[in-house]
């Protein structure tokens, strides 16, 4: 083929090509244009701002997060819940869907009962009722005493308590692709947490356990124990992997205080890497635990 018409050939092509770029930028403003305007979040922010404080608010558009949570102050007391169970009235804001797929496993088989919705524009606030009960303990508000690993007391410091054999510490963790507020029981192996405190109980304690971040999950499958005892009786023993995501986990039990202890055994903390397994190198267990009423 002669040499200039190799080279306008080549021409036309570097020419669709910087079409096709054109027309796919184009596409992308347009699908990802601004749709709320500051009138749309101000009517958010008032109608978010009217509901109890202890009611949560939940957004249902994910991609969203960040902008809302940066004009609507009312989303991020609920950033990183465990899930809607023991909040028997929660609230939704959405673009679209309400109750996306996140959402339907933050109920966990509770069916919510609509209770009508607010249109704010682009914006709508739903809101729901579910018989999920009423918390009465939180183990992210601790109990007072502590028995670590029987290597020795662990000293509190603020929200994190430093023991001889690691540390255990309330924060936001991603879990599973997604941030939860848990208790982060960072121990060597084959170390066990353990608090210990008497609590007031409802009719079921409510559970989940899973394994922060990401790059240690793809390095180690490693299992971690929770066990739990009332009144020095061991009533649950629960083996779980990272593989169950943020896993949940219940135990019945009678109303009234009781004396509770919680057990976290980390089995192996480190990860493998090609030089071998790596003790420094942490995937952490997180734990959340609440005490719940029967639903009314």
């Amino acid at each position: 083929m002669p040499l200039d018409a190799t080279r306008r050939r080549a021409a036309i092509l570097l020419g669709l090509v910087g079409l096709v770029a054109a027309v796919e930028w184009i596409a992308a403003a347009r699908a990802y244009r601004s749709l709320l305007a500051p009138a749309d979040w101000d009517a958010a922010a008032a109608a978010l701002a009217a509901l109890p404080p202890d009611e949560p608010v939940v957004l249902a558009d994910d991609w969203l997060g960040p902008v809302a949570r940066r004009h609507l102050p009312a989303l991020q007391r609920s950033l990183g819940r465990p899930d809607l169970h023991g909040a028997p009235r929660f609230h939704v804001l959405a673009l679209g869907e309400p109750l996306t797929p996140d959402l339907r496993a933050d109920l966990d088989e509770l069916v919510p009962e609509p209770l009508g919705v607010d249109d704010l524009g682009p914006l709508a606030l739903h809101h729901f009722a579910a018989p999920s009960g009423h918390v009465l303990w939180d183990i992210l508000d601790p109990p007072a005493l502590l028995t670590p690993d029987g290597a020795g007391a662990c000293r509190k410091v603020q929200r994190a308590w430093v023991c001889k054999q690691g540390r255990a510490t309330v924060r936001h963790a991603e879990i599973a692709y997604r941030p939860r507020r848990c208790l982060a029981v960072d121990m060597n192996d084959g170390a066990a947490f353990e608090l210990r405190g008497r609590v007031e109980l409802g009719a079921r304690l409510r559970g989940h356990l899973g394994f922060s971040d990401f790059n240690g999950r793809l390095r180690n499958d490693a299992p971690a124990v929770l066990e739990l005892e009332l009144d020095g009786v061991p009533r649950a023993r629960w083996l779980i992997s990272d593989s169950q995501g943020w896993a949940a986990f219940e135990l019945a039990t009678t109303p009234g205080p009781a004396e509770l202890t919680v057990r976290v055994t980390t089995l192996l903390a480190g990860t493998f890497t090609p030089g071998g397994y790596d003790p420094d190198t942490r995937r952490v267990p997180c734990l959340d635990l609440r005490a719940l009423t029967e639903p009314a």
